[in-house]
């Protein structure tokens, strides 16, 4: 009897086992050198602490493979706390866009960030995500550097054909931000969200640090989700 119950307890414990590693198989596995790599180019932009972790999930059989970057004590974090959603954009951006051969080896990134106060955050974006603003940071770097060499007449053109925009406007929009807040010395890409609007549909809201003469101010391009077309140009 006592055998038969032991031997009926240990096909509950494997079929138990299976289960767990067919529903959810977590484990931090040997990372790679371009890994390595890639996390350290996150730490070069936030500072702080980062904890990895990859594995892979198989649900309904489907699997998916995954890295997990976790941060924290990171100085802009904490300072940019209200901003965690693009600021997580960015570091799943720096690390995929630094992988190089190894991108397929990811079906995901996902991004914990730990704050002082001890709450925490968590966001996932799939390759596909991280892919289209790799393919979208041409255009936003162009947008910087037209912006920076006050070439307006060019910018007003990137519009999406939809949005009726004077060159004018934009002329005078930068011109009154010069005056106020002294000429750009710098832009840095920190970051990205996608949304839903009212007026535009999906859209990919990009955000912009320029550090000028006296202070520095995060710019929103909002690009159409579909097209890519530039449709607005705000300030924070």
């Amino acid at each position: 009897v006592v055998a038969h119950i032991n031997k009926t307890m240990n096909r509950i414990l494997t079929l138990l086992i299976l289960t767990l590693i067919t529903t959810s198989c977590k484990k931090d596995i040997g990372v790679t050198d371009k890994e390595v790599n890639s996390v350290q180019q996150v730490l070069n932009f936030y500072d702080g602490e980062c904890l990895r972790h990859k594995g892979f999930e198989t649900k309904n059989g489907e699997t998916i493979t995954y890295f997990e970057l976790e941060m924290s004590k990171s100085p802009l974090l904490e300072s940019n706390a209200k901003k965690l959603n693009p600021h997580s954009g960015n570091i799943a951006y720096l690390f995929y866009s630094s992988l190089d051969d190894e991108k397929s080896n990811y079906d995901q990134v996902r991004i914990k960030i730990n704050l002082k106060d001890g709450t925490s955050s968590e966001f996932s974006y799939s390759d596909k995500e991280i892919e289209a603003i790799e393919n979208l940071m041409p255009k936003i770097v162009n947008i910087s550097e037209l912006i920076t060499k006050k070439d307006f007449e060019t910018l007003t053109k990137l519009f999406d054909k939809s949005i009726e925009l004077e060159t004018s406007q934009i002329a005078g929009l930068f011109n009154n931000l010069d005056n106020q807040y002294g000429i750009i010395k710098q832009s840095q890409f920190q970051g990205f969200e996608f949304k839903d609007t009212n007026n535009f549909g999906q859209v990919i809201k990009a955000n912009v640090v320029q550090v000028r003469e006296k202070i520095a101010l995060t710019m929103a391009l909002v690009f159409n989700r579909n097209n890519r077309n530039l449709i607005s140009i705000e300030f924070e």
